[in-house]
């Protein structure tokens, strides 16, 4: 797909229809940067919104795709296009890869884990009740629309947040039970963060933010010096290390800070919408550096995401709405396309069935 040649045809059908990117980004429920930067070629729009915004500016999904108003007479050949671009350049056809779990080690485990929220005389439920493991080596998405959970859930097992009962446990110590201090040096020696916004000291270079969580540790300065620039040639970000974050892109400073979640080898890899504020190349970067992160370093990833072509990057993914697990899937052999079609499918059987669950 044509990035640039997308957002200019949402443009050109915005100013069609008499609005302003404002107005667009009030009906659609998202910030007008948003709307910029679909317009400017630097990021696609979530998938979530395809249907909306096709209805919004009334042109089918094949042309928001293509770029272009589609003629009649052209619209099996067009649609055709588009489909095979979709799949082909952006999910590939690569095949599963079913990960080595390390003697079925479980780095994270839930357990009947509630969070309620006690306001004046109402009580509002976050999570509900939510039991799963994670085994060691193996990346696991959470899928949920705004509101259902996710962060919630996220900060619990970030021991930013406590739960209301249950356990949480990482490498088999429950952590709901340890003081500020005990979790902050918890956090230090078991978790990784990747952030949406990256969360970069701009005052330190890249260098600098990659090594910190080693020279906290007081890592020999050998050791941390070949660390770093191993991980940088892995992430093809060695001749930015002496810049700054506000020197790079977006997708460098994400893969800075990917590099900065796993040089200290942490139990496990917690990544928070990772690829919100990334165009969609970028996006595709850092997803593939995950997955090497899993496969080259044996790293344990936990993603939440609202997208599914994150999701399709996943070995396992478990949908959240209103604080509870409806369903999971394993990709197994499957290639993305088909993975990437199981997640579509089960997200629709989930908005449009409340009660679903299987």
């Amino acid at each position: 797909m044509d990035q640039i040649k997308i957002g200019k045809f949402i443009a050109s059908q915005r100013k069609e229809h008499g609005l302003t990117q404002s107005q667009l980004a009030e009906k659609l429920g998202i910030t007008d940067k948003a709307v910029s930067k679909w317009e400017t070629g630097k990021s696609l729009p979530d998938l979530s919104l395809f249907t909306p915004l096709c209805s919004l500016l009334d042109i089918t999904l094949n042309e928001l795709l293509l770029g272009e108003v589609i003629p009649d007479e052209c619209l099996k050949e067009k649609s055709n296009q588009v489909l095979f671009d979709v799949i082909s350049g952006l999910l590939g056809n690569d095949k599963g890869y079913i990960p080595c779990l390390v003697n079925n080690e479980i780095v994270l485990q839930l357990k009947n884990v509630k969070k309620i929220y006690d306001e004046a005389d109402a009580k509002t439920v976050a999570i509900n009740g939510i039991s799963f493991e994670v085994a060691k080596g193996s990346f696991v998405g959470i899928m949920g629309a705004s509101g259902s959970g996710k962060s919630t859930l996220l900060n619990m097992i970030a021991t930013i947040d406590k739960p209301s009962s249950g356990t949480v446990k990482i490498d088999g110590q429950d952590v709901s039970g340890l003081t500020e201090e005990k979790l902050a040096d918890f956090r230090r020696q078991h978790l990784g963060f990747i952030f949406q916004e990256y969360n970069l000291l701009d005052t330190l270079t890249i260098y600098e933010n990659i090594a910190l969580a080693l020279t906290i540790k007081e890592a020999p300065k050998k050791e941390i010096q070949a660390t770093v620039k191993k991980l940088a040639a892995a992430l093809n970000i060695t001749d930015i290390l002496q810049k700054f974050p506000y020197e790079v892109s977006g997708g460098q400073r994400q893969r800075c800070a990917c590099a900065r979640a796993i040089v200290a080898n942490p139990s496990l890899i917690l990544a928070d919408e990772p690829t919100g504020a990334l165009d969609s190349h970028s996006a595709k970067q850092l997803l593939e550096t995950l997955v090497m992160f899993r496969q080259d370093y044996h790293a344990t990833i936990l993603m939440v995401t609202h997208d599914a072509f994150s999701a399709s990057y996943c070995d396992r993914i478990f949908f959240l709405k209103d604080g509870e697990i409806k369903t999971y899937l394993d990709r197994g052999e499957k290639n993305k396309q088909d993975f990437f079609a199981d997640i579509l499918d089960v997200m629709a059987k989930i908005a449009e069935d409340s009660s679903y669950v299987s």
